[in-house]
């Protein structure tokens, strides 16, 4: 054929092959999305599969957040608040469409119809939280072959379509991404049946966490069964134990029972996890005494998995902290590259919206994330309630909060709705982005406005996670939740009021401006004390006071003074940050963008509790939940929601970044800032191009190395405060320090 495509949407989760062959090289197909609202299609291209004759489909189908079904098994975790159910008794739904044009131009149709038939398959459970169980005994050899007998097997039920949009799904597809071996093997020291007798169980110990898959070759007798729990913790015996299920003292497993037909190879369909560590029972590793004669475990894999954004940016520099540091960030990110941005892979998977507005910028530095995000804002508005309340979730699987309940009312992560097709137009110029949503950023700022009492509004989470206070980690003790809710509430009327003058309806423009300047004034009224030049706070000014100086809540004439006041704050802390994940990006840039880089470099030097030193030096591989890193806590050891450091790596000691008011990096700065460091070197594959940085110090002497794109304007801001314009090409220019 000259052309040949198949647009699938298998729900929950499906894998497809034609003739025996999988079709695409994605995993976990089917997209999340507001099932009620818009259900995605996936295209393939399928002309290398086809064969002249008799041409077969196999469609394998499992759960997902379409319909999350309770657990087969009591201590088997499930995020209980999040089981949305959208199917309307139709769990495994399946609807695919080929085309093919032949040689002489006649254009043939496939369709999945009532002719296809369907049994029930070697998946016995499969669950987005749990774990899934694979019978290989009951896969039929050639099952999704041509010429495979299926007379045996049902006719399947034509169901009504869903009353969603359905919609061709443009972001990046799921992929392997990276293959792990593990390190070594540990035998638990467990004692279960008296003296000298061990727990049966071997724990595989991998050099990365990281979202992934299991892959396994295994040898054994059919009706053999091995248990698989990928976790992230090991406890003192060398046992898997799963702390971050929330004291559910429940767990997450893969069971395979064998086919019992020698070397037997099998991946994971679809049920991903984040973990560095795998228990293993009833097998033996190959090497190993089998005086029971258990199935042999020739080998067993992680097969990293997440959503395939291309790489657009590198950073390295004189620091092993700061190396260290950037890897545990990255590692989190990559792990929770999913259909949405998770908050972390394995106990929730959810869309918290929070992290997509603040670690925006760190994001779309490390990877190309124009599509991913684009969709993400999709959701966001398939999501957003009728009165323009956006939930703290989008999509919104967590059912079991009410959607004004506690855990949704909080304006730092509904304004993703506003700040995130901001990011979108303001990094990659993508001015449809704005376009699509901008009627939805007004519903949510008109939302925030009707909630205000007396001019202030409140909200439920604050600066999540900030630190110091001794109370526990939770909503923000330092920071009172009006003065985030409402400096949020400023930003989004501000930022209406950019798009609106971008998009040309000069009324709206009007109107948000005029409502940011009302809501600042009842900010300086409530919060601001002039005299002590600071916004009010518990106890550190850090996060209030920063945040109030991006969003521009501060007069003008005591800029400084409150910028002072933060760094007086953090050295009397001994330079440790309190702020949260929601406002560390606002201390992060006002201290940068204030001349303070030095008070930067000292925080982010730390090695104490509470730093990203101490996590680095504890020989984490991904970025935990908790400043204080606690391995073994209630708290994952894989969220990207502290990971700030990583945008002031690459704008502010690298340097690179854009031109206030640029739009998709067509004024490109580069602007380091040296602080203790000897050397660091950074490289952004940013919508205008390549532009790389490499500095050094020499001889008490600052030199740089600079490479810029074409059809850009460029200057350098040296150490020595001197601007130099910068042309096409390579440019190396030396300072004094």
């Amino acid at each position: 054929p000259t052309h040949a495509t198949v647009r699938v949407i298998g729900l929950g989760h499906y894998m497809l092959s034609l003739n025996g062959q999988q079709v695409g090289e994605s995993l976990v197909n089917q997209p999340w999305s507001q099932y009620n609202k818009t259900v995605y299609w996936q295209e393939f291209d399928i002309r290398p599969l086809l064969r002249k004759g008799e041409n077969s489909w196999g469609v394998l189908l499992g759960n997902s957040f379409w319909s999350v079904g309770p657990a087969n098994d009591t201590m088997r975790y499930i995020k209980t608040d999040a089981m949305p159910d959208y199917s309307k008794g139709y769990p495994y739904l399946l609807w695919l469409e080929a085309k093919i044009r032949t040689e002489d131009g006649k254009e043939v149709t496939v369709t999945s119809d009532e002719s296809w038939k369907w049994t029930e398959g070697p998946l016995t459970f499969s669950n987005i939280y749990a774990g899934e169980d694979f019978d290989a005994r009951r896969l039929p050899t050639g099952w999704n072959a041509p010429g495979f007998d299926d007379r045996s097997w049902k006719k399947v039920e034509v169901a009504p379509a869903p009353t969603a949009a359905t919609e061709a799904f443009t972001g990046p597809p799921i992929k392997a991404m990276q293959v792990f071996q593990a390190e070594r093997i540990v035998t638990p020291q467990v004692q279960l049946a008296g003296p000298g007798r061990a727990s049966g169980e071997y724990t595989y110990v991998f050099p990365q966490n990281s979202s992934a898959l299991l892959r396994f070759t295994v040898e054994g007798a059919a009706g053999k069964t091995i248990r698989f729990k990928p976790c992230e913790f090991i406890d003192s015996t060398g046992r898997v134990k799963f702390t971050y299920t929330w004291g559910t003292k429940k767990d997450i497993w893969h069971d395979y029972t064998l086919r019992g037909s020698g070397a037997e190879q099998h991946q994971v369909l679809f049920c991903y996890v984040g973990c560095q560590y795998v228990g293993v029972t009833g097998a033996v590793p190959e090497g190993y005494p089998n005086p029971d004669n258990l199935p042999v475990l020739k080998t067993l894999e992680l097969v990293h998995v997440r959503a395939a954004c291309p790489e657009a940016g590198m950073f390295s520099c004189s620091s092993d902290l700061q190396n260290g540091a950037f890897r545990l960030i990255d590692w989190s990110i990559r792990s929770n590259l999913s259909y949405v941005a998770t908050d972390c892979p394995h106990r929730e998977k959810n869309g918290w919206q929070e992290q997509n507005w603040h670690m925006a910028r760190a994001f779309s530095y490390r990877f190309n994330a124009q599509t991913f995000f684009e969709k993400i804002a999709h959701d966001v508005r398939d999501t957003q309630l009728p009165d323009g309340h956006v939930p703290t979730n989008c999509p919104n699987y967590l059912v079991g909060v009410r959607p004004h309940g506690y855990w949704n009312e909080a304006p730092e992560w509904g304004i993703s709705s506003v700040l995130l097709p901001w990011h979108l137009y303001e990094w990659y110029g993508d001015r449809k982005a704005l376009a699509d949503a901008f009627k939805s950023m007004r519903r949510y700022v008109d939302y925030l406005s009707s909630q205000a009492v007396d001019g202030i509004i409140t909200s439920n989470l604050g600066d999540w996670y900030d630190y110091g206070h001794g109370k526990g980690d939770g909503p923000s003790q330092w920071t009172p939740n009006q003065a985030s809710a409402t400096a949020i509430w400023a930003l989004g009327a501000k930022t209406v009021a950019q798009a609106a003058k971008v998009l040309g309806k000069n009324r709206e423009e009007a109107a948000y401006r005029k409502l940011f300047e009302q809501v600042k004034k009842d900010f300086q009224r409530r919060f601001y004390d002039p005299q002590r030049k600071s916004v009010l706070n518990h106890g550190s000014c850090q996060a209030i006071n920063s945040t109030a100086l991006c969003v521009g809540l501060i007069p003008e004439e005591d800029r400084k003074a409150v910028l002072q006041a933060v760094v007086d704050d953090v050295e009397r802390w001994g330079y440790q940050q309190t702020v949260g994940e929601v406002l560390q990006v606002f201390f992060v840039r006002a201290l940068a963008e204030g001349g303070r880089n030095d008070v930067l470099h000292k925080v982010y030097s730390r090695e104490t509790r509470g730093s990203y030193g101490y996590m680095v030096r504890q020989g984490l591989t991904t970025l935990p939940e908790s400043w204080d890193a606690r391995p073994g806590t209630g708290n994952s050891m894989n969220h990207y929601m502290l990971g700030h450091l990583m945008e002031w790596q690459f704008a502010y000691v690298a340097g690179i970044r854009q031109q206030p008011g640029d739009i998709g990096w067509h004024r490109i700065l580069i602007a380091p800032n040296p602080g203790a460091l000897d050397s660091a070197s950074a490289s952004f594959n940013g919508p205008s191009g390549m532009i790389k940085v490499r500095w050094e110090k020499k001889n008490g002497k600052f030199e740089m190395n600079v490479n810029i794109p074409s059809g850009v304007e460029a200057e350098a801001l040296m150490p020595d405060g001197n601007r130099l314009p910068l042309k096409e090409g390579t440019a190396v220019l030396k300072s004094e320090l």
